[in-house]
C-alpha cells in the first residue's frame, strides 16, 4: 500500500477514536472521572492528531513506520473502546456525588488548607536554603536569560540531598496541585455566591503555587497545576461541553509556559518574539514535537535491537538487572550538542522499545487499572473527592508523557490518591466533632 493509502487509514483511525470520544463526552460524560478516559483523550489529542497530520514525514525518517502507526492510532482507540464499556455505574454515582455537592466547602473542610500550606512553606523554605533564589533557573530566566539553561540544571544539581529532592519532587505533583484544586473550588464558590472581589482574591493565591513550582525553570509543572484547577471546576460544573470556551482556556494555559520560553530565550519584548515562543510551545505541545521523541525510541530499537527490563529504571534492579537510563541514552543519541537531554514520550512507545508487540496490550491494561482508583473514590465524601478526582486525572495524563512508573510516584497519582483521602478522613473526623459540640450546647 502506497503512503498515500496509509495516510487514509490514519485519518480513519484518528475519526473513529475522535467518535467514540465524542460519544462519551455527550452521551457519557461522567466516565470522564475515569482516569483512562482522560488519558485517552490527550493522547488523541496530543499524539494521534500530529501523527496524522504529519504522517508523511514521520514515514520518511523511520525504517519501520509501521510499528510507529500502529501504536499511536491503535493504542487510544482500543483505549477509549475498553474505557467506555467498564465501570459505567460506578462513575456515574461519583460523578453525581461531586455535582450535587456545587462544590460547596464547610467550614471544616477549609482546616485541610492549613497543613498544606505549612508543608508547602516548609519545602520551600528548605529548598531556598539549599539552592538561593539568585541561583535558581527562574531567576534566570527573569534577569539572566543568558544563563537560564545552565542555571536550570545547576539548580537542579544542587539538590545533593536526596530527601529534599524527594519532598520538592512531592510538592510539584501531589501537593501543589492538590492545594490548587482547593483554592480553585473555594474562588468557584465565591463567583456562585456574586463575591467577584473575594472570587479574585481567593484566585491570586494560584500565583505563590505557580512560582514555587516553577522555580527550577521548568515549564511543565505549572501547567499541570492550571489543567487540574480547571478540571476541578468543570466537575463541579457537571463538565459542561462548550468546547469553544474550553479551547480558549486551554490556549490561556498555554501562556505560561509561553512566556517562560519568551524569557528563557532572552529575546525583545516585541510581538514577533511573544508569538514565536507561543508557536514553539505549541508546536511542542500538540504539533509533530510531540511525536519526535517516540520516533527517536522506535528507530533506536529498530537498529540496536529491544532494552528489555533494563529499560525501566524502577524495575531493573528487582529482576537483578543493571538499569539503563534510556531517555537520557536515546535522548544525547539523536540530539549530542543538547548537553542533558530527556527524551520523553508516551508510556506505550518506551514499552515497546522494552519489550515489544508486548507492549501494546500491556499498556492498555496498565492504563484501565488507573481506574482502580475510583475505589478510593467511592469512599470519600468531602470537598476532597472532586480534588482527587481533578488532580490524580491530570496526574494520569503523564502516560502521555513518560514512563507509566514514573507516573505513579514522581508525577504523583498514588501520592495524590494517599493526600487525598487522608484529609478526606480527617475533614469527616472534624465535621463528626463539631456535630457532637453542637448537640452538647444544645
Amino acid at each position: 500500500m502506497g503512503l498515500g493509502g496509509v495516510t487514509l487509514i490514519a485519518w480513519l483511525y484518528l475519526l473513529m477514536t475522535a467518535a467514540f470520544l465524542l460519544f462519551g463526552v455527550l452521551y457519557r460524560r461522567h466516565l470522564f472521572i475515569k482516569p483512562s478516559m482522560i488519558v485517552a483523550l490527550f493522547f488523541h489529542v496530543q499524539v494521534q492528531w500530529p501523527s496524522t497530520l504529519y504522517w508523511e514525514k514521520i514515514a520518511g525518517n523511520m525504517a519501520a513506520p509501521e510499528v510507529y502507526f500502529f501504536l499511536a492510532h491503535l493504542f487510544p482507540l482500543l483505549l477509549v473502546i475498553g474505557s467506555l464499556q467498564m465501570g459505567g455505574e460506578t462513575a456515574k454515582e461519583i460523578f453525581a456525588a461531586i455535582t450535587n455537592s456545587a462544590g460547596d466547602m464547610k467550614r471544616e473542610e477549609l482546616w485541610v488548607y492549613a497543613p498544606l500550606t505549612l508543608v508547602s512553606l516548609g519545602i520551600l523554605v528548605w529548598y531556598l536554603s539549599v539552592v538561593p533564589w539568585d541561583q535558581t533557573g527562574l531567576y534566570a530566566m527573569l534577569f539572566r536569560p543568558e544563563n537560564s539553561k545552565l542555571a536550570r540544571e545547576q539548580s537542579l544539581k544542587l539538590l545533593s540531598n536526596k530527601t529534599l529532592k524527594y519532598a520538592y519532587s512531592i510538592f510539584n505533583s501531589a501537593i501543589a496541585p492538590v492545594l490548587a484544586c482547593l483554592i480553585g473550588i473555594k474562588a468557584l464558590n465565591h463567583w456562585q455566591a456574586r463575591r467577584v472581589g473575594r472570587a479574585f482574591l481567593t484566585t491570586l493565591l494560584l500565583l505563590p503555587i505557580l512560582i514555587t513550582v516553577s522555580i527550577t525553570g521548568a515549564r511543565g509543572p505549572g501547567v499541570m497545576i492550571l489543567l487540574a484547577v480547571i478540571f476541578a471546576v468543570l466537575l463541579v460544573k457537571g463538565l459542561p461541553f462548550r468546547p469553544g470556551k474550553i479551547a480558549l482556556i486551554l490556549l490561556l494555559i498555554l501562556t505560561l509556559p509561553a512566556v517562560l520560553d519568551f524569557l528563557r530565550r532572552g529575546e525583545s519584548l516585541d510581538p514577533s518574539g511573544v508569538t514565536n515562543s507561543y508557536k514553539a510551545i505549541v508546536e511542542r505541545t500538540i504539533g509533530y514535537g510531540m511525536t519526535e521523541d517516540a520516533q527517536w525510541h522506535l528507530q533506536y530499537v529498530t537498529n540496536h535491537g529491544l532494552w528489555g527490563v533494563a529499560g525501566i529504571e524502577k524495575l531493573a534492579p528487582w529482576f537483578g538487572v543493571r538499569p539503563v537510563d534510556i531517555l537520557n541514552v536515546v535522548g544525547r543519541y539523536y540530539r549530542p550538542e543538547g548537553g542533558t537531554i530527556s527524551a520523553n514520550a508516551a508510556t506505550v512507545f518506551l514499552y515497546y522499545a522494552c519489550f515489544g508487540w508486548i507492549a501494546l496490550p500491556l499498556c492498555l491494561v496498565l492504563t484501565w487499572l488507573l481506574d482502580l482508583a475510583l475505589i478510593i473514590y467511592r469512599r470519600m465524601t468531602t470537598v476532597m473527592l472532586t480534588v482527587v478526582a481533578a488532580a490524580c486525572g491530570i496526574a494520569a495524563v503523564n502516560v502521555v508523557h513518560t514512563f507509566y512508573t514514573t507516573v505513579l510516584v514522581t508525577h504523583g497519582f498514588l501520592v495524590i490518591l494517599i493526600i487525598c483521602f487522608l484529609l478526606d478522613r480527617v475533614v469527616m473526623s472534624l465535621t463528626v466533632l463539631t456535630k457532637k459540640r453542637t448537640v452538647l450546647v444544645a
